[in-house]
């Protein structure tokens, strides 16, 4: 499968591109700059310049891909124009290439953004609309709403829901990407958006019992 992901070299994306390379799939990252570029190479995977919050720069980048995953992130420093309308950009410019199967990387409380930190409610409400817009965009669209991340080695095993205890829900970013790449090729997490946190199940039966 050819896949194009976008956060490619961001702590979540370095795992999920070893990940797909290892399993045979063919992997595009974009990247924003010539050391990204670099640096994605060298993993086996191929780079294209472009920006998810410039319209212009994202067809060329999609045009021939069979898969299309928005796993970058503002870090809280442009919420509106990435967490929300890179996502929009991304879906907009596969919908156009007719690529179908589309993968949002979201976050717990996106479904609920009053419910969350006080402190991350602007990011969660980005989310919140780049869900809502994802999902009804006729792709094949899976959203993935993982808990607090965290650093420490993946454990490939899950708990999944549609709104979970997220006061102290954590997962590795490890996890994070490995449910990504797993659901690439799960039919069941299609028109699916699920919350998951650590948990033990193995990855793969959770996405098959959702």
């Amino acid at each position: 499968m050819k896949i194009l992901v976008a956060g490619s070299r961001g702590a979540v994306g370095r795992f999920l591109v070893d990940k797909l390379i290892v399993s045979g799939h063919e992997v595009t990252g974009i990247v924003r700059s010539e050391y990204q570029r670099d640096d994605l190479t060298q993993t086996g995977a191929r780079a294209v310049l472009a920006d998810v919050t410039r319209t212009e720069t994202l067809d060329a980048a999609v045009a021939g891909q069979d898969a299309v995953v928005f796993a970058a992130g503002s870090k809280g420093k442009a919420v509106e124009a990435v967490d929300r309308d890179g996502a929009i950009h991304l879906c907009n410019a596969a919908n156009s290439a007719g690529v179908r199967r589309f993968v949002l990387l979201s976050s717990i409380n996106a479904g609920r953004p009053e419910q969350g930190p006080e402190n991350l409610r602007r990011y969660l409400h980005a989310k919140h609309e780049a869900d809502v817009y994802v999902a009804a965009s006729g792709l094949d669209y899976t959203i993935l709403r993982p808990g607090h991340l965290n650093d420490e080695p993946g454990t490939a095993k899950i708990q999944t829901g549609d709104t979970l205890n997220a006061t102290d829900a954590q997962i590795s970013r490890e996890d994070v990407a490995e449910v990504i790449a797993a659901s690439l090729s799960e039919a069941r997490t299609v028109a699916s958006t699920f919350e998951f946190i650590n948990g033990e199940t193995p990855i793969t039966d959770a996405l098959k019992n959702l």
